[in-house]
C-alpha cells in the first residue's frame, strides 16, 4: 500500500468516512496504544508456550490432544499479533484502516477478554485485552 492509497483527498467521499475521529494525535496514540498492548500480549502468550509444552508432556494427555493445545496456543499468539499489527497501524496512518473495519477488529480483544475472564478470571492476560479494547473505543470516540 502506497502513501496516496492511505491519505484521503479533500472532497473525497468514500476517504471521509474512513478517518479516525478527529484524527487528533491523542486519538492516534490511543488507538495505536490499543496495538502495543496486544503485541506485547503475544509476545508474554507466546513465551509461555515452552513450559505449557513441558507441562503437557508429563501429563498423560493423548497425542491429539496435545497436539491441538500446541496449536491453538500458538494460533492465539498470532491472532493477537495480527489485530494488534492493524490497530498500531491505525494509529500511525489513520486513513489506512476504517473506522468500521476498526470498530469490527476491536470485538476480537472484548471476546477474548470475555472468555478468558469466565475460565480464568482476572489475570494479566484478561486485564491486558481489556485495555487494548477500552484504548482502541476511547481512541475510536475521539474522547
Amino acid at each position: 500500500m502506497n502513501q496516496e492509497q492511505c491519505e484521503s483527498r479533500p472532497g473525497d467521499p468514500v476517504r471521509k468516512e474512513l478517518r479516525i475521529a478527529g484524527r487528533d494525535k491523542s486519538s492516534r496514540w490511543t488507538v495505536g496504544s490499543a496495538g502495543v498492548v496486544m503485541i506485547v500480549t503475544a509476545g508474554f502468550h507466546a513465551a509461555g508456550y515452552r513450559p505449557l509444552v513441558e507441562q503437557l508432556a508429563a501429563s498423560n494427555i493423548q497425542a491429539a490432544w496435545l497436539a491441538g493445545v500446541k496449536g491453538l496456543w500458538l494460533v492465539f499468539s498470532l491472532h493477537l499479533v495480527i489485530v494488534g499489527s492493524l490497530f498500531l497501524l491505525a494509529g500511525i496512518r489513520p486513513g489506512c484502516v476504517g473506522k468500521t473495519v476498526l470498530l469490527i477488529a476491536g470485538l476480537v480483544p472484548v471476546g477474548d477478554a470475555i472468555v478468558l475472564f469466565s475460565f480464568v478470571g482476572i489475570f494479566v492476560g484478561t486485564v491486558a485485552l481489556a485495555l487494548a479494547a477500552l484504548l482502541l473505543y476511547w481512541g475510536l470516540c475521539g474522547h
